[in-house]
Order: structure tokens, then C-alpha cells, then sequence
């Protein structure tokens, strides 16, 4: 799941009892999250959603895949491997994004490149790794994680900025509020000096989703940066971040790749947009996104919990529509048990093109 500030106490049980049951009814539903819970703080925002096995999913052979407990009595094992046990690197070259760019031939970009990406915000700690180290430490940190990866990829791998632009709350009226843009201006053209890609990420509660994309739709024509979308925070008829899962419709998801395809036809590199899931209700019309010539999508294995349930739910949107492209996302730190060692990620079908660090 996305970032924010953790939320942390324990609902109401009444409140409990009646989300477990109207999940136990939704027939859509694969597998149902554990909520997460909301105790208001000035910048909050939920981080994580917990997942509890499904029966007998399929498994990737060589990952280590937790025992399944219930919620009550489940005890997370303590990661083996984060991003902070290799060295930190002496030295900061990447391989260069910068590439000869024909408006009339737009580029793959995906197809060219994969992207190990540290999220959070841009504004400092609370929604991720990204903000939780001075700039230059965090940056020195995600090229040791890029280094772990590089031996096990047939292409070159970029380091990624995940920055979360406008971040969900549960404050009415728009149940969000905006990183700066100067900030993020800041970040983008920082990055651009490093051969750092950027992912700007649209956690919209109720605002207008075109408006928030407005809002940063200037930096899409650089040719590092792309673009978040997160179902879980896009809500409506009276859902509450991070009490409530949102969801994203295809219309929604069409009008936005109409925007980015025009981009990428312009500035001839095609534009990436990834989508966040870990439930289905979560994208719950994929048939209905369509596909735009210089856009590629990322359907991201979002959520925390065992290995045996991430694994499951990548697998599962792999075999769905709209699959173009794979993303995985990574919490050291916040209840994924154990953690998947960049073997065991490698060893995903098909590779993840995208792999996020929260």
C-alpha cells in the first residue's frame, strides 16, 4: 500500500465485525485486507494494508513463502535481508536516461530500462524510506539497492524517486492535501543531475483526479519522470481514507493515458503509469482500459503481508487485463514476512520492470 503517516490504535469492534462481514459477502473479493485504523494526527495518511493468506496460492519456487496464522495469533518474522545491509556504493554512476529523442518514433522506455525505486515524500518522514534520510544518504542508499539488482536484470537498471504529490488524509473537504510543487520541482531537476528517474503519485481522496494531474502535468515532459495513480485513495459515496479501500475506473484511468499518450507523442519517449493494487475491487473494470501507443502501464503488487500472498497477487494481475508491464512493491520495515530478497523478486513471472521500496 501507499504512504502516509502510520495510523495506529484499533477500531471499535462493532466497526470491525461489520467491515469483516460486508467483505465476507463481496463476492469479488479475493482476497480481504485487514483495515488499517485512524487516529488523526495534522499530516496523516494511511500507510499499509496488512494481507492474510489465501488458500493454497501458487508459489514461486524459490521464494520463502510464510506459514499462514490468523490475525489474532500471526507474528511477523523480522525481515532477513533490507536495503541498508549492502555497503554504500563510492561511486554514483547509473546508466544514462538521456537518450536521442524522435517525436516521430516515440521509445519504449520499459522495454529499455528497469527502475528500483525508494517512496515517500518529498516533504520529509512519515510516508516512506525516501523522506526518512537526509537527501544525499537516501540517495547513496537506493544506488546500494540498485547494485543488489543489476547482476540479476537483462537491461540497466535506473534509480527511481517515488514521491507521492498529493497525499490522501482523512480531513474533509477534499481528504488530501499537496506536497509542494515547488519541492517537487526541486526533486525532479535534482534528479535529472543524478540519472534518477521520477514517479509522481496521485493520492486524490476526493479532489478532481484530472485537477491533481494538472497539477504536475508539466513535469511529465521531462523525459525521467512519470506517473502514480493510487486506487486505494481515490474515493467516493463517503469513504474515509484509511478506513475505507477506493477504487479507480477505467474512464478514470483512459482519461489520464489520453493526456500522457499526447505527451509521450511529443516528446518521443512513451510515458509510464503505474497503478497500485492489492484488492480487485481496487481496479474493478481492467477490461475496459484501453491501450494507448505511447503509454505503458504497470499494474504494482501493492499491500503488505506474507510472501506467500504478495507473490499470489502479482501472479493473479499478471494473467488480467491491462497487464503491460509488472511493478512489486517492498516494506522492510512495516510487516512484510519475510521479506523478498532481490533473488526472489527476480524470480517472479514475469519479472517486475518496477520495484518499489516503502
Amino acid at each position: 500500500m501507499t504512504g502516509g503517516s502510520v495510523f495506529s490504535g484499533h477500531f471499535p469492534r462493532l466497526i470491525l465485525c461489520t467491515i469483516l462481514l460486508s467483505w465476507a459477502l463481496a463476492a469479488c473479493a479475493i482476497i480481504p485486507p485487514l483495515l488499517t485504523s485512524v487516529e488523526p494526527l495534522p499530516t496523516l495518511v494511511p500507510t499499509l494494508a496488512i494481507l492474510p493468506n489465501p488458500p493454497t496460492p501458487p508459489l514461486t519456487p524459490t521464494a520463502t513463502v510464510a506459514t499462514a496464522t490468523s490475525e489474532a495469533t500471526a507474528t511477523a518474522v523480522p525481515p532477513t535481508a533490507t536495503p541498508t545491509d549492502t555497503p554504500l556504493p563510492t561511486a554514483t554512476a547509473v546508466p544514462s536516461y538521456h537518450l536521442a529523442l524522435d517525436p516521430n518514433q516515440p521509445q519504449g522506455y520499459l522495454s529499455q530500462f528497469r527502475l528500483v525505486a525508494f517512496y515517500g515524500s518529498p516533504s520529509g518522514p512519515g510516508l516512506g524510506i525516501l523522506g526518512e534520510l537526509p537527501r544525499d544518504q537516501m540517495h547513496a542508499q537506493l544506488l546500494a539497492t540498485v547494485a543488489e539488482y543489476e547482476s540479476l536484470s537483462d537491461r540497466p537498471i535506473l534509480p527511481a524517486y517515488h514521491l507521492v504529490t498529493t497525499v490522501a488524509d482523512p480531513y474533509p473537504p477534499n481528504y488530501s492535501h499537496h506536497a509542494s510543487i515547488e519541492l517537487i520541482e526541486q526533486w525532479v531537476a535534482e534528479a535529472k543531475e543524478r540519472e534518477t528517474a521520477v514517479i509522481l503519485d496521485i493520492q486524490p481522496g476526493y479532489a478532481d483526479l484530472m485537477t491533481e494531474f494538472g497539477r504536475v502535468e508539466h513535469l511529465l515532459y521531462e523525459p525521467h519522470v512519470h506517473l502514480a495513480i493510487d486506487p486505494e485513495f481515490t474515493m467516493e459515496g463517503g469513504e474515509i481514507p484509511g478506513v475505507n479501500i477506493g477504487q479507480l475506473y477505467a474512464t478514470q484511468i483512459n482519461q489520464i493515458q489520453a493526456q500522457l499518450n499526447e505527451i509521450g507523442a511529443q516528446i518521443g519517449l512513451n510515458r509510464v503509469l503505474i497503478l497500485h493494487q492489492f484488492l480487485p475491487s481496487m481496479l474493478p473494470d481492467k477490461a475496459s482500459i484501453e491501450a494507448y501507443p505511447f503509454v505503458e502501464i504497470v499494474i504494482d503488487g501493492d499491500g503488505v503481508g506474507p510472501a506467500g500472498v504478495k507473490i499470489y497477487n502479482y501472479t493473479t494481475y499478471a494473467n488480467e487485463p491491462a497487464f503491460e508491464f509488472g511493478g512489486f512493491k517492498l516494506f522492510p520495515t512495516d510487516g512484510d514476512y519475510p521479506v523478498l530478497t532481490p533473488t526472489e523478486v527476480m524470480n517472479l513471472a514475469p519479472q517486475p520492470v518496477l520495484i518499489i521500496y516503502q
